[in-house]
């Protein structure tokens, strides 16, 4: 498989998940903004850029590493559940479902997480930084084959909503490649935003203008657009539920990893899944050194398994549930964890979820199957690394088809309620104020030299096992990360899925081309149920990294999915 992008330079890199958002990030800071400022300036175009599967209105967990306090923290851009929803609601009339539609809305959390990033550690204006989406939604762009395989592959989803037929399927058919894609509300949105940003900037400083744009959105007009669509569509946010949205900033959760650190967002997350997956496989191979050359496919996929466990155990949202953090990521958990993988045969099912002492062992979701087709399809990614060393890791995220589209405004408000569970003794279940487990997963490692790793992508569930086997193959089979990227992946099925209706298939997992017939055939010999699937393609997990440190920086995108690299770089050389 060929690399698409690798560059190397010695003073940024931004790895993004289009090439136009990527540029954009880059004059940030060729214009003298740090990397919060860049990333938010990307993030915000992925979401004129990649509609499809990034929302104005959606979610966007943020990781930003301070190289001058040399802290890491978590802007927790997740949603809440409106507070008048009632899980027997969907217990009696959905039969235990969360469908899809307005049912599923939580509270857009997006705009509050870059502006409540900029205030604390950003040095431009809203006004600044979103200009540049204004023009592509205003003036459109071309076309490109993520957003045209989407329009094809859920025509029939967008059908369903008049709102976003208009947006995404224009002049009643899907996107063609290259025809320039305009969204005039989404542009007016962003407008008036930037207008209120300009004017109260403009009366006082930065941060009234920052204030001045939360409020138009969760308090002001915006707000009031979003609510009188909620009503129309018989929704259960309001406006106490907008004005009460508050992004939280908190140090990033933090595990020890192959003499480093690996930092992600919190169990609200799926993201400590990579910290303790990671943790499985350094305890399984310092232990056993002979197994080195066994097929480490296999042995990434009992890793992942053992982890997945326990996240449909105990994770959910901190502020609801009381989660063994401290057990779950101590190093002494995942040696217990790694004695647990036999090297000649695989769990079927998902292992059971670990024990702690004064807590009750949660039952983990039985198999759920259904022939109903379950779309999943949303994150984009945008990661930045300065010249002072900071960085930024987002995963801008929710799609455009299972919900209906704020006309008015041009986007879907937050459909992620759809990763929560019905059932009262899952960790994840909706409550009022409650944010759902969320599948998009930034994050930021931090080697044993001091050098960082930083990155994430689209891919649902999938986007975190992608992740765990390129830091594998660098950690562990030492290899460079843009080899490591490339490298053909494997993927586990076993767990339930994030998103409703949950579905897992017991010992299921897919393999890339490229996987040796040996390797796979070995993968079977042991107990894996192999379904063979192209690497390429809107469906497929893919990745976006920037590595840094010591002045030198790297810019890695993955050749399944079309990204945007770019560094400044006083003499430039080509990875190869």
């Amino acid at each position: 498989m060929n690399i698409q992008h690798a560059d190397r330079g010695t003073s940024y890199a931004v790895s993004v998940g289009h090439n136009r958002a990527a540029e954009i990030a880059a004059d940030v800071l060729d214009a003298g903004g740090n990397a919060v400022d860049a990333g938010v300036a990307a993030s915000i175009a992925l979401t004129v850029l990649h509609s499809e599967q990034v929302q104005l209105g959606g979610v966007s967990p943020i990781l930003v590493y301070l190289a001058e306090s040399q802290q890491t923290y978590s802007i927790e851009g997740a949603g809440s559940w409106p507070h008048a929803v009632e899980r027997t609601h969907f217990e009696e009339k959905y039969r235990g479902r969360i469908p899809q539609g307005i049912l599923r809305t939580v509270t857009p959390a997006g705009p509050d997480a870059w502006i409540t990033a900029l205030e604390q550690f950003g040095s431009m204006s809203f006004f600044e930084l979103a200009e540049p989406a204004r023009n592509l939604a205003k003036e459109g762009f071309p076309a490109h084959q993520d957003l045209v395989d989407c329009t094809k592959q859920f025509e029939r989803y967008y059908r369903r909503y008049e709102e976003n037929t208009n947006i995404w399927l224009p002049n009643g058919q899907p996107v063609q490649l290259g025809q320039t894609f305009i969204q005039p509300s989404l542009a007016n949105t962003l407008g008036a935003m930037i207008e209120t940003d300009r004017k109260a900037a403009s009366k006082k400083d930065r941060i009234a203008g920052l204030s001045a744009v939360r409020d138009i959105f969760y308090k002001g007009e915006i707000a009031d657009e979003m609510i009188r669509h909620i009503v129309k569509h018989d929704g259960l946010m309001t406006h106490t539920d907008l004005a009460l949205h508050k992004t939280p900033v908190v140090p990033a959760t933090a595990s020890p990893v192959f003499g480093g650190t690996a930092f992600t967002c919190g169990f609200w997350s799926q993201g400590p899944v990579l910290s303790q997956s990671l943790q499985i496989l350094e305890h399984f191979y310092r232990e056993n050194p002979s197994e080195i050359n066994c097929s480490r496919h296999h042995v990434f996929l009992e890793a992942i398994k053992l982890a997945m466990a326990d996240r449909e155990a105990y994770y959910g949202d901190p502020n609801f549930v009381n989660v063994p953090s401290d057990h779950l990521l101590s190093p002494a958990y995942a040696a217990e964890r790694a004695n647990q993988i036999q090297t000649d045969h695989a769990f079927d099912a998902l292992p059971s979820a670990g024990s702690f002492s004064g807590l009750e062992k949660p039952k983990i979701s039985a198999n759920r199957r259904s022939t109903e087709f379950s779309p999943s399809l949303d994150t984009s990614i945008a990661v930045v690394a300065d010249k002072h060393g900071n960085i930024f890791a987002s995963t801008p995220s929710d799609s455009s088809f299972d919900g209906p589209a704020v006309p008015n405004l041009g986007f879907v408000i937050s459909t992620r309620g759809g990763q929560s569970y019905v059932t009262n003794d899952h960790p994840a279940c909706l409550y009022p104020g409650k944010r759902p487990r969320v599948s998009a997963c930034p994050f930021i490692i931090r080697n044993r030299e001091g050098r960082f790793i930083a990155g994430g992508g689209p891919g649902a569930d999938l986007q975190l096992q992608t992740a765990v086997q390129i830091l594998m193959n660098h950690f562990i089979f030492d290899q460079p990360l843009a080899d490591a990227v490339s490298e053909p992946r494997v993927f586990t099925h076993s767990a339930p899925g994030s998103s409703e209706p949950h579905l897992s298939f017991a010992g299921k997992i897919v393999i890339e081309e490229g996987i040796p017939e040996p390797v796979a055939v070995n993968l079977e010999k042991i107990g894996h149920k192999i379904t063979r699937e192209t690497s390429h393609g809107i469906n497929r997990p893919s990745v976006c990294i920037v590595g840094s440190g010591e002045g030198h920086y790297e810019a890695i995108g993955d050749p399944r999915r079309d990204s945007g690299q770019k560094t400044k770089i006083n003499s430039q050389q080509k990875i190869s």
